[in-house]
């Protein structure tokens, strides 16, 4: 067992057998497809409920998350395309598209929503499809072409309202404004 081993086997090593396999899986078969386009895997968190793998060059990332925390069903996962700072959600929250909704601007007849989250014999049939449309849907993020991402993710954010905070006044009556960070998200990714 060599470093980057020993590393990784950590990272995982608080998941679920079904997240665990999901993410190994995950990452054999979407590493190759997306390497030819530069994409360099970046890291894998594993979760008991949840998987976020990172592939990332320059400013752009490709992201797997899924979950199948009990008040999550049906189990999901998604593949998620974006800019800037994957880390951060106040960011990635507004300046990333998930791939179905691309697919759904490229193609407005296309039944979409995310990825069922695969068990057993059913993960490599599940991920070879998603990678398969994310070679044909995310051709021209993949190739650097960011008009259809800038396109779509404008029209998502358009539609979606800043994150609200309720809270009592002195009086006692609730009081709704918007998160600040919200506000200026939403502005600069619409």
């Amino acid at each position: 067992m060599g470093l980057f081993d020993f590393f990784k086997r950590k990272q995982i090593a608080n998941g679920s057998i079904e997240q665990i396999s999901f993410a190994e899986k995950a990452v054999e078969i979407i590493t190759p497809a997306i390497d030819q386009f530069g994409f360099g895997h970046n890291k894998t968190e594993v979760e008991k409920y949840s998987t976020k793998i990172v592939w990332r060059k320059d400013k752009r990332y490709i992201r797997v998350c899924s979950s199948n925390y009990p008040t999550d069903y049906p189990y999901y996962y998604n593949i998620v395309l974006g800019e800037g700072n994957s880390n951060d959600f106040s960011e990635y929250d507004w300046n990333s598209i998930a791939l179905w909704r691309l697919k759904q601007t490229i193609d407005p007849t296309a039944k979409t929503k995310e990825y069922s989250f695969p068990l057993d014999d059913k993960i490599i049939y599940s991920l070879t499809n998603a990678k398969n449309e994310l070679l044909k849907f995310g051709h021209s993020f993949l190739s650097n072409d960011l008009r259809i991402f800038y396109e779509t993710r404008t029209s998502i954010n358009s539609e979606r309202e800043a994150y609200k905070i309720n809270k009592r006044d002195k009086n006692g009556i609730y009081q709704t404004t918007y998160e600040e960070e919200s506000l200026k998200q939403k502005k600069k990714f619409t």
